[in-house]
Protein backbone atom coordinates (compact mmCIF):
# COMPACT_ATOMS: atom_id res chain seq x y z
CA UNK A 1 0.00 0.00 0.00
CA UNK A 2 1.67 3.26 -0.52
CA UNK A 3 1.63 6.04 2.26
CA UNK A 4 -1.29 8.18 0.21
CA UNK A 5 -3.61 5.72 0.04
CA UNK A 6 -3.15 4.89 3.61
CA UNK A 7 -3.18 8.76 4.54
CA UNK A 8 -6.24 9.08 2.51
CA UNK A 9 -7.99 6.15 4.36
CA UNK A 10 -7.15 7.26 7.98
CA UNK A 11 -8.69 10.59 7.09
CA UNK A 12 -11.83 9.45 5.78
CA UNK A 13 -11.95 7.74 8.74
CA UNK A 14 -11.31 10.83 11.16
CA UNK A 15 -14.27 12.70 9.41
CA UNK A 16 -16.61 9.88 9.22
CA UNK A 17 -16.35 8.29 13.14
CA UNK A 18 -17.99 11.31 14.49
CA UNK A 19 -20.80 11.42 11.49
CA UNK A 20 -21.22 7.62 12.89
CA UNK A 21 -22.77 9.22 16.46
CA UNK A 22 -25.55 11.16 14.68
CA UNK A 23 -26.40 8.80 11.94
CA UNK A 24 -26.93 5.90 14.52
CA UNK A 25 -27.37 7.47 17.78
CA UNK A 26 -27.65 4.34 19.77
CA UNK A 27 -24.60 2.11 18.10
CA UNK A 28 -22.48 4.88 16.71
CA UNK A 29 -20.54 5.15 18.97
CA UNK A 30 -19.63 1.56 19.17
CA UNK A 31 -17.40 1.28 15.90
CA UNK A 32 -13.76 2.77 16.57
CA UNK A 33 -12.76 3.34 12.42
CA UNK A 34 -9.25 4.26 13.30
CA UNK A 35 -8.58 1.01 15.31
CA UNK A 36 -10.08 -1.06 12.66
CA UNK A 37 -8.12 0.46 10.04
CA UNK A 38 -4.86 0.42 12.34
CA UNK A 39 -5.77 -3.89 13.47
CA UNK A 40 -6.11 -4.45 9.37
CA UNK A 41 -3.53 -2.73 7.79
CA UNK A 42 -0.82 -3.87 10.14
CA UNK A 43 -2.00 -7.23 9.61
CA UNK A 44 -2.49 -7.65 6.43
CA UNK A 45 0.69 -5.50 4.63
CA UNK A 46 3.73 -6.46 5.24
CA UNK A 47 4.94 -2.58 5.61
CA UNK A 48 3.58 -1.12 8.89
CA UNK A 49 4.45 2.06 8.67
CA UNK A 50 0.63 3.17 7.51
CA UNK A 51 -0.91 1.34 10.12
CA UNK A 52 1.21 1.97 13.35
CA UNK A 53 1.98 5.81 12.13
CA UNK A 54 -1.02 6.74 10.94
CA UNK A 55 -2.31 5.38 13.49
CA UNK A 56 -0.60 7.18 16.22
CA UNK A 57 -1.14 10.37 14.56
CA UNK A 58 -4.97 10.45 14.03
CA UNK A 59 -5.19 9.01 17.38
CA UNK A 60 -3.25 12.16 18.73
CA UNK A 61 -5.69 14.02 16.25
CA UNK A 62 -8.82 12.79 17.68
CA UNK A 63 -7.64 13.30 21.07
CA UNK A 64 -6.35 16.57 20.01
CA UNK A 65 -10.31 17.46 18.62
CA UNK A 66 -12.80 15.38 20.80
CA UNK A 67 -10.80 14.24 23.97
CA UNK A 68 -10.05 15.42 27.67
CA UNK A 69 -6.74 14.62 27.71
CA UNK A 70 -3.97 14.46 24.52
CA UNK A 71 -2.44 11.03 23.61
CA UNK A 72 -4.66 8.32 25.79
CA UNK A 73 -6.16 7.09 21.95
CA UNK A 74 -2.53 7.99 20.48
CA UNK A 75 -1.36 5.78 22.78
CA UNK A 76 -4.10 2.68 22.28
CA UNK A 77 -3.79 2.73 19.27
CA UNK A 78 -0.42 2.70 19.28
CA UNK A 79 -0.12 -0.69 21.65
CA UNK A 80 -2.34 -1.99 19.89
CA UNK A 81 -0.29 -1.82 16.03
CA UNK A 82 2.74 -3.34 18.26
CA UNK A 83 0.53 -6.24 19.30
CA UNK A 84 -0.66 -7.07 15.68
CA UNK A 85 2.91 -6.78 14.40
CA UNK A 86 4.37 -9.07 17.16
CA UNK A 87 1.41 -11.39 16.49
CA UNK A 88 0.91 -11.31 12.83
CA UNK A 89 4.40 -13.11 12.83
CA UNK A 90 3.24 -16.35 14.57
CA UNK A 91 -0.36 -16.94 12.47
CA UNK A 92 -1.34 -16.65 8.55
CA UNK A 93 -2.48 -13.70 7.09
CA UNK A 94 -4.82 -15.22 5.14
CA UNK A 95 -7.01 -16.53 6.92
CA UNK A 96 -9.97 -14.33 7.76
CA UNK A 97 -10.20 -16.21 11.56
CA UNK A 98 -7.09 -15.09 12.09
CA UNK A 99 -7.85 -11.88 11.67
CA UNK A 100 -10.75 -11.73 13.42
CA UNK A 101 -8.90 -13.01 16.01
CA UNK A 102 -6.67 -10.05 15.97
CA UNK A 103 -9.36 -7.93 15.79
CA UNK A 104 -11.03 -8.90 19.16
CA UNK A 105 -8.09 -9.36 20.63
CA UNK A 106 -7.14 -5.60 19.74
CA UNK A 107 -10.46 -4.03 20.68
CA UNK A 108 -10.11 -5.41 23.87
CA UNK A 109 -6.87 -3.93 24.20
CA UNK A 110 -7.52 -0.94 23.34
CA UNK A 111 -10.02 -0.43 25.38
CA UNK A 112 -8.34 -1.99 28.72
CA UNK A 113 -4.83 0.44 27.88
CA UNK A 114 -7.71 3.78 27.31
CA UNK A 115 -9.29 2.84 30.56
CA UNK A 116 -5.65 2.28 32.24
CA UNK A 117 -4.14 5.79 31.25
CA UNK A 118 -7.49 7.56 32.58
CA UNK A 119 -7.17 5.42 35.64
CA UNK A 120 -3.45 6.75 36.38
CA UNK A 121 -5.34 10.37 35.30
CA UNK A 122 -7.64 9.65 38.21
CA UNK A 123 -10.75 9.05 36.52
CA UNK A 124 -13.51 8.26 38.55
CA UNK A 125 -14.51 4.86 36.68
CA UNK A 126 -14.48 1.14 37.68
CA UNK A 127 -12.98 -1.08 34.57
CA UNK A 128 -16.22 -3.18 34.46
CA UNK A 129 -18.36 0.61 33.77
CA UNK A 130 -15.81 1.30 30.84
CA UNK A 131 -16.09 -2.07 29.68
CA UNK A 132 -20.06 -2.13 29.13
CA UNK A 133 -20.07 -1.21 25.49
CA UNK A 134 -17.50 -3.47 24.55
CA UNK A 135 -19.70 -6.41 23.31
CA UNK A 136 -21.03 -3.72 20.62
CA UNK A 137 -17.99 -2.58 20.35
CA UNK A 138 -16.45 -6.51 19.16
CA UNK A 139 -19.23 -6.93 17.05
CA UNK A 140 -19.26 -3.54 15.10
CA UNK A 141 -15.75 -3.21 15.32
CA UNK A 142 -15.14 -7.50 13.96
CA UNK A 143 -17.98 -6.59 11.03
CA UNK A 144 -16.17 -3.27 9.43
CA UNK A 145 -12.88 -4.95 9.85
CA UNK A 146 -13.96 -8.25 8.05
CA UNK A 147 -15.36 -6.11 5.38
CA UNK A 148 -11.87 -4.26 5.16
CA UNK A 149 -10.01 -7.43 5.00
CA UNK A 150 -11.63 -8.88 2.43
CA UNK A 151 -11.41 -5.74 0.55
CA UNK A 152 -7.71 -5.69 1.12
CA UNK A 153 -6.54 -8.95 1.18
CA UNK A 154 -7.40 -9.55 -2.08
CA UNK A 155 -4.84 -7.16 -3.59
CA UNK A 156 -2.55 -8.90 -1.01
CA UNK A 157 -2.65 -12.19 -2.50
CA UNK A 158 -2.59 -11.62 -6.05
CA UNK A 159 0.77 -9.41 -5.18
CA UNK A 160 2.19 -12.85 -3.32
CA UNK A 161 1.42 -15.35 -5.94
CA UNK A 162 3.26 -12.96 -8.75
CA UNK A 163 6.26 -12.59 -6.72
CA UNK A 164 6.43 -16.05 -4.53
CA UNK A 165 4.48 -19.00 -6.42
CA UNK A 166 6.02 -18.69 -10.14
Amino acid sequence: MKYWQGFILYLAAFFLQPFLLNLIPGLGGNINLLLCLTVVLTFVYDEQLPGILFGFIFGLLRDLVFGIYIGPGALALMVCGITVLIIREFINVENIFNQLFMMLLSTWLYASVYWGIYYVLESPYSYLYAMKTLPWQLLFNCVFAAVLYLVLIKRVIKHRRDRYFR
